[in-house]
């Protein structure tokens, strides 16, 4: 292993707010436990996963973790920040009311140059955005074409006023079908949240940021890890970026009494909200953020559509580059085996979430080294090929240059996953 020095985390704080899914608990929990298998296989590790403890309103679930290799040993509190209630919500709507507001949304974004602003900073962005309009322009013209092949070929009435039913009832066929697969009612949600968010009308959704705020102060004060990391994916990177800067109002002293933050960013979203017009109360966070004494990294990768590349966020919003976030650029291909990742390549949302997921190849991104691994989030950003190097084939710690960094003794007890 080359001499690199780092610091071996004992115990860790993670605090995770995840994108736009309509993932409950247990499913959320199965899902971790699963995806750590594979992260165990890689690395040839071991891991345990205790049972998922609510909060009294629901909006936090929380259970520990412990990791181990031969010579180290880590435990993390894992505290999962929900808004997946908002998600459901919005799926159990009626296809009649979503439909439109998705689409009125999409339009918004259109008509006062929201979307321009992407093709002008991620055009590859921007090109994820039209799909869902491409998509319906597809079904409506694929509507109207066999319409009129009805009419002209098949010899059916050519009446005004039966040619419009005809046309919507393919349209509906068209919806119910290619339509679920290509995600178009979950894209059009999600683009209709996105709207919400930015003009803060959805109800009790600032309840929520506030609460888990709130949340958020308390758990940084109780904490004895000696590192706390706030993760936030997709949608849910820049709602963990509101709640970091509502809890550093709350008490300005956060980051003081000896406890350094740590904001990780993955497929973000947060220029998704931010370009719009009506989001300069969110920019002001994002440059409060930047300017907060935070060490906040942001992976971004080429084949995930759903986040921009090689784009600084804070510098496309207009404002002086501060050095957070540091903007890391990832390969998920290099994370799957090969066969796995021909699978899913085509598969824009399995893609987008492997960045929360477990790999099966060592890889110098791995969520779930960030979440329980024994090596210190900045170093491992910063030395990255040191940090995969640093582990053995056996799991074990190879070497451990920095004074404060020897490993902890490990139990016999064999740990149940």
């Amino acid at each position: 292993m080359p001499n690199a020095v780092y610091r071996a985390v004992r115990k860790r704080c993670f605090v995770q707010m995840t994108g736009y899914e309509p993932v409950g608990v247990e499913q959320q929990h199965r899902r971790f436990i699963r995806e750590m298998a594979r992260f165990q296989k890689a690395w040839n590790v071991q891991g345990s996963v205790a049972p998922p403890i609510l909060s009294a309103d629901g909006a936090v679930a929380s259970w520990a973790i412990e990791t181990r290799g031969p010579n180290w040993r880590v435990a993390t509190e894992f505290h999962w920040f929900r808004w997946d209630d908002f998600v459901r919500a919005d799926a159990a709507q009626s296809d009649w009311l979503r439909f439109p507001l998705g689409v009125a949304a999409l339009m918004e974004f259109i008509l006062n140059g929201t979307v321009a602003k992407y093709f002008m900073v991620a055009w590859r962005y921007a090109g994820f955005f039209l799909s869902p309009v491409v998509f319906i322009l597809g079904m409506m013209w694929a509507s109207i074409a066999l319409t009129r092949f009805a009419v002209i070929h098949l010899g059916l009435p050519h009446h005004m006023l039966l040619a419009p039913p005809l046309w919507f009832a393919l349209f509906v066929v068209f919806r119910w079908t290619f339509g679920r697969v290509w995600h178009i009612r979950y894209a059009l949600d999600d683009w209709y949240f996105a709207r919400d968010l930015i003009h803060r009308v959805r109800p009790g959704l600032e309840a929520r940021l506030d609460r888990l705020a709130h949340e958020l102060v308390r758990i940084v004060r109780a904490t004895d890890a000696e590192e706390i990391v706030i993760d936030g994916h997709s949608l849910g990177a820049p709602l963990s970026i509101i709640v970091l800067d509502r809890a550093l109002k709350l008490d300005p002293q956060l980051t003081g009494r000896g406890k350094q933050l740590h904001l990780v960013s993955s497929g973000s979203s947060l220029l998704k909200l931010a370009l719009h017009p009506a989001a300069g109360w969110l920019r002001e966070v994002v440059q409060r953020i930047a300017k907060a004494d935070i060490f906040w990294v942001e992976y971004q990768a080429l084949v995930d559509v759903i986040n921009v590349y090689k784009v600084d966020p804070v510098v496309a919003l207009g404002f002086a580059a501060t050095g957070r976030p540091v903007v890391k650029i990832i390969r998920i291909r290099l994370m799957l085996e090969e066969h796995t990742y021909r699978r899913f390549r085509l598969s824009f949302l399995r893609i987008h979430r492997q960045a929360v997921m477990g790999n099966e190849r060592r890889y110098f991104y791995d969520y779930y080294m960030l979440c329980c691994g024994p090596i210190a989030l900045t170093d491992r950003v910063n030395s990255p090929d040191e940090a995969v190097a640093a582990f053995g084939p056996d799991g074990a710690l190879i070497a451990c240059a920095a004074a404060d960094a020897v490993p902890m003794a490990v139990s016999a007890a064999e740990p149940s996953t």
